[in-house]
């Protein structure tokens, strides 16, 4: 993927302390009570920042003088903190290829720089942004914050991604179109309020981020084209937003229309088959090519318009964290509400069919929205030449021992992507195919 910038959470994420934040709201709450500030004015100090802002409005005291309190215990707690497994080695692997660093706290600039000095990190990031460098309206989990950082490196939002270990961290990537990651059991450092929100991907520590990072930074996109003309420019712009020229592989398959001359006019890279060999053909070079290339994912994309890149990402997440070796979207499982009768009732019959050879139910067998890793895609033998090869996967995944999991998408018809894939016609001879290959 084209990930050009990384922007870290440090307290949680990178880095952990002895004290807990619940502890050092109960020593910030002591310090205010002993102000003779009341105990309901003080609250439960969640979270501690904007409680002090309200604080000093209610009460009419002086905000600096009760932020240099909590400020101090901040600087106090971070004295006592410790490097997260893993931390020094995701930074050093994003140096050397070159990706972008900047650190997005809400830890004061005090804090966050002692805690950079303390374990010797302030020569990974190029930006530092702090509670005390933005408005308190800019601060995660509002955008303004990590809108100042992009705009800092002048890099498309879509090319960022935010690593964190809370939901404050993911809110303001969603809002500006970044990606993210959610460290989930990092549990020194953590704020001691959880905020309900999904991230693009997940891992539960830095040990596991790593090969989460190689994952999504080596993945190559097949797109099987024939005579696309009309829908392909805009396919590779949506994939472009995300992905690497040289990532994505445009198979032309024998098109006669101007497919070849859009797919080159992007920049990406294109292989072309004389004439036309069917989708398995194509599939069937595509993922060759990308596994000659070491590529750790491999990701199927229709070139017809019928794929979100948005359920793509959701397609990637299993297989990029490691959890599965194969990843179907599923349309029904997902919203069928523009997905026609005779499509579902096909799609059915031939999942039962699939099943049969495979062993294995998929629900939507015939999806062209898949994500390999590496070692599935290396044991994928594709024979069939037509549609009958989405079945073929399928049971080549299985027999092969690859684990396989679903991820609901959207399906997502034009007038024109109906023309598309198969229908009753071509439903039985997939039928036959496979009856007549299971039999050889």
């Amino acid at each position: 993927m084209d990930i050009r910038l990384v922007v870290f959470d440090l307290d949680g994420t990178l880095i952990g302390a002895e004290q807990s934040f619940t502890e050092l709201k109960e020593s910030l709450k002591s310090e205010l009570l002993s102000l003779g500030i009341p105990e309901g004015v003080v609250g439960d100090l969640t979270p501690m920042y904007e409680s002090i802002r309200r604080i000093a409005a209610e009460t009419g005291r002086n905000f600096e003088e009760l932020y240099e309190i909590m400020v101090n215990l901040e600087t106090r707690r971070i004295e006592n903190s410790f490097l997260f497994e893993g931390a020094r080695e995701v930074l050093d692997m994003l140096k050397r290829r070159g990706v972008a660093l900047a650190i997005m706290t809400r830890s004061s600039r005090r804090a966050t720089l002692r805690a950079l000095e303390l374990h010797d990190l302030g020569r990974y990031f190029s930006m530092v942004s702090t509670r005390d460098d933005v408005s308190p309206e800019e601060l995660k989990p509002n955008s303004g914050q990590l809108e100042r950082i992009v705009a800092h490196f002048g890099v498309d939002p879509a090319k960022v991604l935010v690593v964190g270990d809370h939901g404050y961290d993911v809110l303001p990537a969603a809002q500006i179109g970044a990606l993210s990651v959610l460290v989930t059991s990092h549990t020194s450092g953590r704020m001691s309020f959880d905020v309900p929100v999904e991230p693009n991907f997940e891992v539960p520590t830095l040990v596991e981020l790593k090969p989460l990072l190689e994952n999504i930074l080596s993945t190559f996109v097949v797109v099987p084209a024939y005579n696309e003309e009309r829908t392909i420019g805009g396919v590779l712009d949506n994939l472009l937003r995300y992905f690497r020229k040289e990532e994505i592989l445009v198979v032309n398959d024998g098109s006669r229309d101007g497919t070849l001359g859009i797919a080159r006019s992007k920049g990406v890279h294109v292989l072309t088959h004389l004439v036309n060999r069917g989708l398995g053909g194509a599939l069937g070079t595509g993922l060759a090519y990308a596994v000659r290339k070491n590529g750790r994912l491999v990701l199927t994309f229709d070139a017809d318009g019928q794929h979100l890149i948005s359920d793509a990402l959701r397609v990637m997440k299993p297989v990029a964290e490691g959890r599965a070796d194969f990843a179907v979207g599923s349309r029904l499982k997902g919203d069928t509400s523009e997905m026609p009768f005779v499509k579902r009732l096909g799609n059915t019959i031939l999942d039962a069919i699939t099943s049969l050879f495979a062993g294995k139910y998929v629900s939507d067998s015939q999806s062209g929205l898949r994500c390999f890793n590496r070692g599935c895609a290396s044991k994928i033998r594709i024979t069939c030449d037509r549609y009958a090869v989405s079945s073929e996967i399928i049971i080549e995944a299985s027999k092969h021992g690859c684990r396989i999991v679903e991820v609901p998408i959207k399906a997502v018809y034009t007038e024109y992507s109906m023309k598309k894939g198969t229908n009753v016609l071509e439903g039985l001879k997939i039928a036959l195919n496979l009856l007549f290959d299971k039999l050889r």
